[in-house]
């Protein structure tokens, strides 16, 4: 059964550059280690409407899981919660678990609730609050037409601590457990072009595995990083397969007149 998944980054800081999106990869790492196919990553401004499109299209394709990240906290352009409510149609409420987690964060630092603070409880009705560990803004789960959808806060150390602690769990528990593996070896002396007809005629009788080619080096000496991933149930199995993949693969090229180092 292939499980695919979606994220969505949020926040304009991202879109005028001033910050690296390096959420959005290190999520990506961490569902494909579970051999969870990710089929798009999008990044949306800070208005409701580019929120809720973004969202709504991203669920119009049904994937397994959704995450986004960015737009939890109190201020004005945290609007997260009320695009994922536009997009799911479902009505916002504060929530009480979320409220309770947010009251307890506050009064321990001796701080009054406030209108900007209750705002970090308001949720699409039925979601379950996750808990954040260094931070004050719960994130969000909701399941909507068959997508689990976890809505994350964007500061990267509250959003990892927050998907590795309580996201994993939950897909741990809702999907098919499956393993990923991959190789890497070098190709030197073969420019892409030269390489690239191999590649074609190879993929098609190596469809378990996903081959990319990653060309360096310069026009007189060129050096290609392959790199080879399969996902599955069976480990033992996936490394004998990517093994004999590398292997294959090797003979052509070097068949072809190109070197082979590896890693």
């Amino acid at each position: 059964m292939d499980i695919n998944a979606e994220i969505i980054t949020l926040g304009r800081e991202l879109l005028i550059g001033k910050t690296v999106n390096t959420n959005a990869s290190w999520i990506a790492s961490q569902l494909t280690a579970l051999g969870i196919t990710v089929t798009r990553i999008n990044v949306a401004g800070d208005t409701v409407g580019e929120i809720s499109s973004t969202i709504a299209e991203a669920l119009g394709r049904r994937p397994s899981i959704l995450v986004t990240t960015g737009g939890l906290g109190p201020t004005y352009d945290d609007l997260t919660i009320d695009g994922l409510a536009a997009a799911t149609r479902t009505p916002k409420e504060v929530n009480k678990e979320a409220l309770r987690l947010v009251q307890a964060k506050y009064r321990a630092m001796k701080l009054e609730m406030t209108s900007s603070r209750y705002k970090l409880a308001m949720m699409p009705v039925g979601a379950r609050p996750l808990v954040n560990e260094y931070g004050s803004a719960p994130g969000v789960f909701v399941e909507f037409g068959g997508t689990m959808i976890f809505s994350l806060p964007g500061v990267p150390r509250e959003m990892m601590a927050m998907f590795t602690s309580q996201v994993l769990k939950v897909i741990l528990q809702s999907v098919p457990s499956q393993t990923f593996r991959e190789r890497f070896f070098i190709i030197e002396g073969m420019p892409e072009s030269s390489l690239a007809p191999i590649i074609n005629g190879w993929i098609s009788s190596n469809r378990r595995v996903y081959l990319k080619s990653h060309p360096g080096g310069t026009e007189s000496a060129p050096t290609i990083t392959i790199h080879l991933s399969a996902a599955g149930s069976d480990a033992a199995d996936l490394d004998d397969v990517l093994l004999r993949a590398e292997e294959s693969f090797s003979r052509l090229v070097m068949k072809a007149g190109g070197k082979v180092r590896r890693q």
